[in-house]
């Protein structure tokens, strides 16, 4: 009889045997804080008003996936210095959430930082999309930035 364990990955689990890897795009547990560090020090300096997407994020980080990024940006829970609501899909969209009302908070705090949604729900990526694709073009943080609430 082999051996399961529970191996939890943001909000979703997947089972897994010693003899099974991880699913594709994902990393060990081990490295999994490492990664969502960095995911989480670039999404820090995405500007108040402006937005970027799970595959900016990713090709920033640097060995990492949209995927990850999504899953980092589920892993937060309550007040951290990341602004999670800055990040969304390539389609100028808030991604659904499972549950709660994560979208509709994420949109009203957009809104707050002067970004503006089409009736259609759509940001216009290319007036309020950030302009960076690599690391050396991150700039520092603006300073004292607000703490936000995840929940």
């Amino acid at each position: 009889m082999r051996r399961i364990d529970r191996v939890a990955t943001g909000r979703k689990s997947f089972l897994s045997s010693s003899r099974q890897s991880f699913p594709r795009g994902l990393i060990g547990l081990a490295g999994q804080d490492s990664a969502y560090e960095r995911i989480y020090e670039v999404v820090r300096k995405i500007p108040r008003g402006k937005v970027a997407t799970y595959g900016q994020i990713a090709r920033i980080v640097d060995r990492c996936t949209p995927r990850m990024v999504g899953y980092a940006m589920a892993a937060l829970r309550g007040r951290t210095d990341v602004p999670w609501q800055r990040v969304i899909n390539a389609r100028g969209e808030i991604s659904p959430r499972a549950a709660g009302d994560g979208a509709l908070r994420q949109r009203r705090l957009l809104e707050k930082e002067g970004i503006r949604f089409n009736p259609g729900g759509r940001v216009n990526l290319r007036k309020f999309r950030w302009k960076a694709d690599r690391f050396d073009e991150v700039p520092a943080p603006a300073g004292n930035e607000p703490v936000w609430e995840k929940g």
